[in-house]
């Protein structure tokens, strides 16, 4: 049965298996070449604090031209500055990291439970499942940058220890950084859905691509608030990759997912072209630290790095008539609004097809009871392809970070469609609930 949402819960790579994203920006490479803790950059992974977000504006580089200076190790220079007055009789001087820009990441479930769920005869739909899901995965995390202009990072994952649960991509991402705040960049699977910012709200009701894509970035704001403008264009991808009801990547072959059953169209007969999707996104915030800056503004938890403020954001998300990586649908739009105050957080997202008119909503609201120890809510009602209905779900978190690269996160995710017997196949009933307890080790 085809059947998907426009959902991708989105995160940094830094707390996994619970909202695994595209996004490697948060890896430890950056905690040695700066000599500082994650929580710099970070309430908590993986969320970026206001720090943090003027770190990705500047290009991965310290905010305020004064990347030189807080860096403890410097980087390796290939070739005299001399060379730029020579050039190009001579190659234009460069640099290199001069730690290893390499960084590696453990996670995996600790407990997977699902619920049963069976027709009326009796016949089973989803058995019900309890089981310790080891020995976990591992990820090659890298991230530097390269002269003045360069910065780049990405991952390696699904590097599981057998060859039958492997399932080994890459992606990865390089920026030119023209001046502060504006950039371009070019890679595969990342775009601003998987920006990882202070809630990932409006990820979820948008759809995503994994194909490679080249984006323009543009952010203003010293003192206090600002905005963030995004546009790209990017492939589809090499398969048409489709989105399980809890926002789960699937492929082009039949997948299940937390009881819910899933065909994904493949699509490898389809050219890629770099124009298959396009997108722009406009952020405004109002109030907090500058979004190019990091300073300024109200803090809220000032340990966390968390400012009070409040984002607005539109976006939209097209793609070329006749594509079925959304499964019919070709252009989305929504809206979105995020804030900080003291230890809370939260956020709510509304977007609608324009093709399948499918509504979708997601709020989330969290509290950080210790800057270790975050307990948080999410409630997503979103549109399922082809059975005309929503999907509403209720997921319970609490994340703790004992130490700063690791995490131990518990969640259960309830399913609120009441289940249908006469149904063997999933329609937004039947879904077992599910509870995992999911841990991470970075290095």
């Amino acid at each position: 049965m085809r059947k998907s949402t426009y959902a991708s819960i989105a995160s940094i790579c830094m707390l996994p298996a619970l909202f695994w994203s595209q996004d490697s920006s948060a890896i430890p490479n950056w905690s040695r070449k700066y000599g500082t803790s994650c929580y710099t950059c970070h309430s908590g992974f993986p969320t970026r604090n206001s720090f943090g977000e003027a770190f990705k504006a500047n290009g991965f580089r310290w905010p305020g031209g004064e990347d030189a200076d807080h860096a403890k190790q410097e980087q390796v220079k290939l070739g005299a500055d001399g060379w730029k007055n020579t050039f190009p009789d001579s190659p234009w001087p460069s640099d290199l990291p001069g730690y290893a820009p390499v960084a590696i990441f453990v996670t995996g479930n600790l407990v997977n439970y699902k619920d049963k769920v069976q027709k009326a005869n009796g016949t089973q739909i989803s058995p019900q499942l309890l089981n310790w899901n080891g020995p976990f995965d591992a990820r090659i995390l890298f991230g530097g940058t390269i002269g003045e202009n360069v910065g780049f990072f990405g991952a390696i994952q699904g590097l599981a220890p057998t060859a039958t649960n492997s399932q080994v991509s890459s992606n990865f991402r390089a920026t030119w950084s023209f001046s502060p705040g504006v950039m371009l960049g070019v890679g595969n699977s990342f775009n601003f859905f998987s920006s990882g910012e202070d809630i990932s709200t409006y990820s979820r009701v948008f759809p995503s691509t994994n194909g490679t894509g080249l984006e323009f970035t543009y952010v203003a704001g010293e003192k206090s608030g600002g905005v963030n403008i995004y546009a790209g264009v990017a492939g589809k991808g090499t398969n048409a990759s489709q989105l399980s009801s809890d926002g789960t990547k699937i492929g082009s072959v039949t997948a299940l997912n937390a009881g819910n059953s899933a065909t994904a169209i493949n699509n490898t007969s389809v050219p890629t072209h770099l124009d298959d999707i396009r997108y722009i996104r406009a952020e405004y915030k109002i109030g907090g630290a500058g979004v190019l800056s990091g300073a300024g503004g109200t803090l809220g938890n000032g340990y966390l790095g968390m400012d009070n403020h409040l984002g607005i954001g539109v976006g939209i998300v097209d793609t070329k008539p006749g594509y079925s990586t959304f499964l019919g649908e070709e252009t989305v739009y929504g809206v979105d609004a995020t804030g900080n105050y003291g230890s809370f957080t939260g956020g709510v997202a509304y977007s609608k097809g324009k093709v399948l008119r499918l509504s979708n909503y997601a709020v989330d609201a969290g509290y950080f009871v210790y800057p270790w120890l975050k307990a948080a809510v999410a409630y997503s009602n979103l549109g399922v392809v082809g059975v005309n209905q929503n999907n509403p779900t209720y997921t319970t978190t609490v994340t703790a970070w004992p130490k700063a690269n690791i995490s131990l996160a518990a969640a259960y995710k309830l399913f609120s469609k009441k289940n249908d017997p006469t149904k063997a196949t999933t329609t937004g009933e039947n879904n077992p609930n599910t509870f995992t307890l999911t841990a991470g080790l970075g290095f």
